[in-house]
C-alpha cells in the first residue's frame, strides 16, 4: 500500500529546502503534490520514481569528470 507523505518527510527524504522543491514542482522537475483539503501530500511511488530516475540521470551522465574527460579527448585528437 502506498504512503502518503507529508512535506516535511518529502523534504527530509530529497534534502531540498522548501523554497527550492517547490521551484522544482513548478518547472515540472519535481512531482507535483496532491491536495487534501489544505493539506499537501505526495505518494511515496512518487518519490521513489523521482529519486530512481535522478540516480539514473547521474550514472548516466557521469557527472562533470566525463565532460572534462571529453573536452581533453578533444583537444588531443
Amino acid at each position: 500500500m502506498d504512503k502518503l507523505l507529508t512535506e516535511k518527510q518529502v523534504i527530509e527524504i530529497v534534502g531540498f529546502k522548501r523554497t527550492k522543491l517547490y521551484q522544482m514542482i513548478k518547472k515540472g522537475d519535481f512531482p507535483a503534490p496532491k491536495k487534501y483539503g489544505r493539506a499537501n501530500r505526495w505518494f511515496e511511488s512518487d518519490i521513489d520514481e523521482w529519486l530512481k530516475k535522478e540516480k539514473e540521470e547521474i550514472h548516466k551522465d557521469n557527472g562533470i569528470f566525463t565532460e572534462i574527460g571529453k573536452f581533453f579527448d578533444d583537444l588531443l585528437s
